[in-house]
């Protein structure tokens, strides 16, 4: 839990300080370091900005399935809440966003855009909202609450289909 929380105020300080200073910035973690570097200048996109910021701010809610308020979100339902708090009107299912969404390279995905795996049987069955530097933030399972993981552990890097985006 505190992990979770070093991770959250770094990435509002990351915000505002990007906000402040007009430069991108980058979430450094591993499970044994986590840090704040600020980038060259690049592109100050505001709305992914507060897509980010929105998505950080239900850490700690729990996952219900068939749900998208602030009570509860399975995974798509937490991404369509987030999105429709800025006009976007997002399906509730990970496949439909996935088939809607302009698909992306790894490469090319930016903080706001969305990452989605295969975690049950062989369609998209899982989205969150990527953060940047390998890290996304999503609504998991039954049981668990809105929380940051990193592409890079085993099981997400195993069941990662791609990017896509609506921005």
């Amino acid at each position: 839990m505190l992990r979770k929380i070093t991770i959250l105020l770094l990435l509002i300080l990351g915000i505002a300080w990007r906000a402040l200073a007009q430069e991108d910035f980058k979430v450094i973690f591993d499970e044994e370091n986590i840090s704040v570097k600020k980038e060259a200048l690049m592109s100050s996109d505001t709305t992914r900005n507060r897509i980010v910021e929105k998505a950080c701010r239900y850490i700690g809610t729990g996952y219900q399935y068939g749900q998208s308020d602030e009570n509860g979100f399975d995974c798509s339902g937490y991404v369509k809440f987030v999105y429709g708090s800025f006009g976007y009107n997002l399906p509730h299912s990970s496949y439909e966003q996935y088939k809607k969404s302009k698909h992306l390279k790894a490469r090319e995905a930016e903080p706001g855009d969305l990452v989605f795996f295969v975690t049950s049987g062989n369609g998209i069955s899982h989205v969150g909202i990527y953060l940047g530097n390998n890290l996304f933030i999503h609504s998991p399972s039954r049981g668990k609450s809105v929380a940051i993981d990193s592409i890079d552990a085993t099981y997400y890097k195993k069941h990662l289909v791609g990017f896509g985006t609506f921005l």
